[in-house]
């Protein structure tokens, strides 16, 4: 298995004939005081398998800060990786997310109990 791609953007879907739509790609949230709280974003991942790697398979989110600490509880699902589509889209919509400071965020996606991808976001304090 190999992650094609990750990003958190302000929202994404997949149309009824397959393809990705991506609005806003961002790595970086601006916030004038602390706690802040981000209304909506999704976290995207693409990952392609081996034919040897046909099946379910599955994942885990989890999303810290820059000490360890869950910002929300992890996240799981399960992917179904056919021999017709061996590649799989995760789409994880976030709502009224918190942040308690300003610093880096990580998003990590463990698929099948091993660490596959993360994901930065630095919010950062302004006037």
């Amino acid at each position: 298995m190999l992650c094609k791609y990750s990003f958190v953007c302000d929202a994404a879907n997949v149309s009824q004939t397959g393809n990705l739509n991506v609005l806003g790609i961002f790595r970086n949230i601006n916030a004038v005081k602390f706690p802040c709280q981000h209304p909506r974003f999704t976290y995207v991942a693409n990952i392609e398998f081996h034919r040897s790697e046909l099946g379910k398979h599955s994942f885990r989110i989890n999303f810290i800060d820059d000490d360890g600490n869950d910002i929300i509880s992890p996240l799981t699902g399960e992917i179904e990786v056919s021999a017709a589509n061996r590649s799989a889209n995760i789409l994880i919509e976030l709502a009224n997310i918190q942040f308690p400071k300003a610093g880096v965020y990580e998003i990590d996606l463990i698929l099948d109990n091993q660490h596959l991808t993360t994901e930065s976001i630095t919010v950062v304090q302004t006037n």
